[in-house]
């Protein structure tokens, strides 16, 4: 039995052969009641030794294909460590500290592991639940008045209070505060940019890494109306004394499944997020942080893979409403081919352009390293290389020897050899890689595929064709 003291009280863990977990401890009390829709609020102390021994249940969300089944319930905040065995270096073992994705909606701290391989390498590794969807959400200022700000944003605050929280406590743990890197990918990674432009979450980290990010954030106007229809669905304004699983169930009624991965966003809030991430970013809300960002060569695949020709059907309406016409998708059908090209466009849409302007933003005030994936994991179909969320398992688990590896699994290998490197020095190396350059105004991005290699300025004209026009992301599908 592993026992740590922290500022609530004792915890006992897990020892393992080569690592140590704590599970399901809170970092914050239970949201529910009259702290639904509120700011978390600190975890209560306890007597005695807290059993931290079995993970905490998920955020309220919906149980579909893809999705970790496991408890859930409003009662979610409730975050885990791994960390390795003995003695710490001076100053601590530097700390990851982990967003899961999901669109905002689905999804948990140990979507991705426990963080096994990386408490082996010397890092202390930290995964979180935030609330989703409705309960994390809703934006229902626009309804109730500005006294409801905090509902559309209470994932986000959940986020900043773990990151508190680990700030205050990971020394125990044999962490260093110092040296904590920030990693997330798609929703969780949109939320690294929202940290790094947060004003109140300014000097709580030193590093970040952005797997498929960049802006997804909604106005009050946008954030209103999706409230609307939440409080419409539910018939009822004593939104507090509903059941959480009838508000669950009155956020499916408006948008449910794949279609609604992108309906629920954090709302710009005036203390929270006053802006839109990439232009605070630009302006050096987060000088000085290191940031490893990048995206998949083909995002949207991972959508077409559940949606078929669904996932890209909105595509001419998607450009219209940004461009006034869908003439873009000429430029992906000559780069790209007729097959490939609204699958392509529909990618950088979400994920490849929101990358590469976040990455210039940073740029201008810390050292930055980008990157793009272009295969899958070993074992996964050739259809989705480069498909989104499909890098996770490089990351976390790399393959293990083989006397004769493929250059695929050379690749995974290279992958979670440079997570390792950025996050213990800030540099980011793989055995066999090319020299990673700095990002800058010649754009090199490091390729990760069989062949790994670095690009300078990959896909320009594709680039340029988006010129620097700026839109409001949402979801891709009419409620």
């Amino acid at each position: 039995m592993a026992v740590v003291t922290i500022r609530q009280g004792r915890l006992s863990g897990l020892q393992r052969d080569d690592h140590v977990v704590w599970r399901g401890i809170p970092y914050a009390q239970p949201p529910v009641g009259e702290l639904r829709w509120r700011a978390p609020r600190v975890a209560t102390p306890w007597t005695g030794t807290w059993p931290a021994t079995d993970f905490g249940p998920q955020s309220l969300q919906p149980q579909e294909i893809g999705v970790t089944p496991a408890p859930s319930s409003e009662d979610c905040l409730y975050l885990n460590v791994c960390a390795p065995v003995g003695t710490p270096p001076s100053g601590g073992w530097p700390v990851l500290f982990w967003l899961h994705g999901g669109g905002f909606r689905t999804g948990s701290g140990i979507q991705a592991g426990e963080g096994e391989a990386f408490a082996q390498a010397g890092i202390v590794v930290v995964t979180v639940n935030y609330r989703l969807g409705a309960l994390g959400w809703a934006y229902l200022a626009g309804i109730f008045g500005p006294g409801e700000s905090d509902a559309g944003v209470c994932g986000m605050l959940d986020q900043i209070a773990a990151l508190r929280w680990v700030r205050d406590n990971i020394g125990a743990f044999g962490g260093n505060p110092q040296r904590i890197t920030v990693y997330g990918v798609s929703a969780g990674a949109k939320s690294v940019g929202n940290l790094m432009a947060s004003p109140m979450a300014r000097n709580m980290f030193s590093q970040a890494i952005i797997s498929s990010g960049g802006d997804h954030v909604a106005t009050a106007e946008q954030g209103t109306m999706i409230a609307q229809r939440l409080v419409d669905e539910l018939g009822t304004r004593h939104l507090r004394s509903v059941p959480g699983e009838e508000i669950l169930a009155a956020q499916e009624r408006i948008l449910t499944g794949m279609a609604a991965v992108w309906l629920w966003r954090p709302t710009l809030h005036p203390k929270v997020l006053p802006a839109m991430p990439t232009s605070l970013i630009a302006t050096g809300s987060a000088a000085g942080i290191r940031l490893m960002i990048g995206h998949n060569g083909n995002e949207a695949a991972t959508f077409a893979a559940f949606l078929g020709d669904e996932a890209t059907a909105p595509a001419d309406e998607v450009f219209t409403s940004i461009f006034g016409d869908n003439k873009i998708l000429d430029t992906y059908r000559d780069t790209r081919g007729a097959d490939a090209a609204r699958i392509a466009a529909m990618s950088d849409e979400r994920y490849g352009i929101p990358t590469q302007r976040l990455a210039d933003a940073q740029a201008l005030h810390s050292r930055v390293y980008r990157y793009r994936i272009d295969i899958a994991q070993p074992g996964v179909p050739e259809f989705l290389d480069g498909a989104h969320g499909m890098e996770l398992g490089m990351v976390w688990n790399p393959p293990g020897a083989a006397e004769t590896p493929s250059p695929r699994k050379i690749a995974a290998a290279q992958i979670h050899e440079s997570w390792v490197s950025f996050i213990g020095d800030g540099i980011p190396f793989g055995t066999g890689l090319p020299t990673w350059p700095p990002y800058g105004p010649t754009r090199p991005v490091l390729v990760f595929d069989e062949d790994s290699h670095v690009e300078v300025d990959p896909n320009r004209r594709e680039r340029l064709a988006w010129g620097d026009i700026s839109w409001q992301p949402g979801t891709w599908f009419p409620l």
